[in-house]
């Protein structure tokens, strides 16, 4: 259940990662999808009252199969109507995993004055140590798993904590990065049941090890020219662990925190 900006996009990086997307919006199919033992995900990128009623009906399906579902509040600090959003959606039953930009993750910790211009995460207010804290109490509090993106990003399920510093920087000049990370993590999710961070962690280091190979690559000039050699590169790793080649993972660069 994502916004109406990236849907295209993000069914294609689905595709590419060898999941089966559905795009709807119709929290009164969820029923029937949660049965096919699928992920959720609820991305608030263009959200109104409706959406938001679809995507609590959604999240009642996969809370009571079990279904791993995933909240991507976009913009989360950028209007009353998000914010209010956000305590509906937390209040309206369990998330196996929330990620978010800094101002994002701040929002839903319950911080008060975090100003977005839009999905952007605005100035940063913590550094990287903060950063750690906040995602692992988050996490701790919520009892799921915390994931603040950036140029580091930092992941925790309470317990256990990790920094991941793989990416490029046409990532921050597409629209949809965000929120196809949130599709290849559910996705993954979906299949690996009993580890949700260790899931979580390969979606992260599959999609912006994908990008780096991308953003390398000679026919890539730009922003435009790395969207289609991005979506390569996702299908390119997923061949490559088909063939039981883990080579790619050579490239990540994650540490405990």
């Amino acid at each position: 259940m994502t916004n109406l900006v990236v849907q295209n996009f993000a069914a294609n990086v689905a595709l590419a990662i060898g999941a089966s997307p559905i795009m709807s919006n119709n929290g009164l199919e969820a029923g029937d999808l949660a049965a096919l033992g699928g992920g959720l995900v609820v991305n608030m990128g263009t959200t109104t009252s409706e959406i938001r009623s679809n995507h609590l009906k959604a999240l009642a399906a996969y809370n009571a199969i079990g279904g791993p579902v995933i909240l991507d509040p976009v913009g989360a600090g950028a209007t009353q109507q998000r914010r209010e959003g956000v305590k509906a959606l937390m209040a309206g039953g369990y998330f196996d995993l929330i990620k978010g930009n800094e101002g994002e993750i701040r929002t839903v910790a319950g911080a008060q004055g975090v100003k977005q211009h839009g999905v952007d995460s605005g100035a940063s207010q913590l550094d990287l140590k903060d950063r750690i804290t906040l995602v692992k109490t988050t996490a701790a509090r919520e009892s799921n798993i915390v994931l603040m993106s950036g140029v580091v990003d930092v992941i925790s399920d309470g317990e256990r904590t990790f920094t991941i510093s793989n990416g490029h920087k046409y990532l921050g000049e597409i629209t949809g990065s965000g929120c196809t990370l949130g599709t290849t993590i559910a996705s993954i999710m979906a299949v690996e049941r009993e580890d949700k961070l260790l899931a979580a962690v390969a979606g992260i280091l599959m999609y912006e090890i994908a990008a780096e190979r991308a953003g390398e690559r000679e026919d890539v000039k730009g922003p435009g020219t790395f969207v289609p050699a991005f979506i390569d590169e996702l299908y390119h790793i997923r061949e490559e662990c088909v063939r039981g080649d883990g080579k790619w993972m050579e490239a990540a660069k994650i540490e405990s925190a």
